[in-house]
């Protein structure tokens, strides 16, 4: 398509909104810059979503005239995509397809420029085997979910997570290693960065067992400015919303004071006493934290999360006032993962009662214990 009915100031213009990146779903190539020698020249094509002349691709005998010198018709495109849409395949590019890939990629590059330059935040990532399915989370998937509130302090993510594992959480060895996995992978990514004061701010992304889930809290802490990120199925996104609509949460205590003393969690799912009494006897004291109709996606927004800190630091103060400090706390967790981060992120290690954390797994018949998390 030619490029001589478009304006210098357009063109200027189309540079400008789309960062200089093909605007293209799923391309962003710098357009400025040869990505092997790193030299700068251009190698962008401008094109017309609707063709300048009738003839052309998406072209109009009416329209095309009128939309020639439109910014709102233009497409900043690599050489690849430009010849994918106006050659190799047109019908498969119609005018609201490009509209929708125009409007998405300028949107995004509004929002990062956007963010103040005191709001970067490192991103952190961590998964581990969850049954038989290996959970998958990218820098460029969730790097996304940072704005606009911050933006990537670096290009990559600080990932905490072993690599490639055959081993499963039905396993013994599996728990062991995840677990030297992660205070390894924690102490020397991380730790060290705290200490000299370099990260401001961590974004979360995490995907693995719960009671991994909650030794990451641990390791975190809530010393740390830190925004705890969950997958929510419907709508799919990793980014609680501000909606302040509140859930009430229950605390059900137990009619009588045992040695044995377990926290039942029943948020996404409900866990019946039986089930607990099957691990630990009958002789033994349950508190309960639930919600009216525990489900997995009930969580949704950032306040949902910030209430149930707030029950959880009570439910645990509430239990430590009748048990001594060595007393081990028995947690048995049905949880959506921002909240099992959170727990232990809110669990105080020189305050709070130590925990043993289990894990329910069909392969093992019901609960087990899978990692205990000592207090200082």
């Amino acid at each position: 398509m030619s490029v001589t009915s478009i304006s210098n100031i357009n063109k200027y213009l189309l540079w400008v909104k789309s960062g200089g990146r093909c605007q293209y779903r799923g391309c962003n190539k710098p357009l400025y810059q040869d990505i092997i020698t790193k030299r700068n020249f251009n190698q962008a094509y401008i094109a017309h979503i609707v063709a300048d002349v009738a003839g052309g691709p998406r072209g109009d005998k009416k329209r095309s005239p009128l939309l020639a010198n439109d910014l709102s018709n233009l497409m900043l495109l690599c050489d690849t995509h430009h010849r994918l849409i106006d050659k190799e395949d047109v019908t498969g590019h119609p005018e609201p397809l490009l509209i929708k890939m125009k409007s998405e990629h300028e949107g995004r590059i509004e929002r990062v420029t956007a963010v103040s330059p005191d709001l970067q935040s490192h991103i952190v990532t961590y998964k581990a085997n969850v049954g038989i399915h290996t959970p998958f989370i990218s820098y460029e998937i969730v790097s996304e979910f940072v704005l606009p509130n911050h933006y990537p302090a670096l290009p990559s993510a600080i990932d905490l997570s072993l690599s490639n594992s055959p081993q499963r959480d039905k396993d013994d060895s599996f728990w062991i290693t995840e677990l030297e996995n992660l205070e390894s992978q924690f102490n020397e990514q991380l730790r060290p960065r705290f200490r000299k004061g370099e990260i401001k701010h961590l974004s979360v992304f995490a995907f693995a067992p719960i009671p991994l889930l909650i030794k990451l809290g641990t390791l975190i802490n809530d010393i740390q400015d830190t925004e705890i990120h969950q997958p929510v199925r419907n709508p799919k996104t990793w980014s609680l919303s501000d909606d302040d609509q509140q859930i009430i949460y229950s605390i059900i205590e137990p009619p009588q004071t045992f040695p044995i003393v377990a926290l039942n969690i029943s948020l996404s799912a409900t866990i019946k006493n039986d089930r607990i009494t099957r691990v630990l006897g009958n002789d033994c004291s349950i508190y309960t934290l639930t919600i009216a109709d525990p489900f997995n996606d009930f969580l949704k927004s950032k306040k949902h999360l910030q209430d149930l800190s707030i029950e959880i630091r009570k439910l645990l103060n509430g239990i430590k006032s009748k048990y001594d400090a060595k007393t081990p706390l028995n947690v048995f967790p049905a949880m959506p993962i921002a909240t099992a981060i959170e727990f232990g992120r809110i669990w105080m290690p020189k305050a709070d009662m130590p925990l043993i954390i289990y894990d329910e797994n069909s392969a093992n018949s019901g609960f087990f214990k899978a990692i205990g998390i000592n207090n200082i």
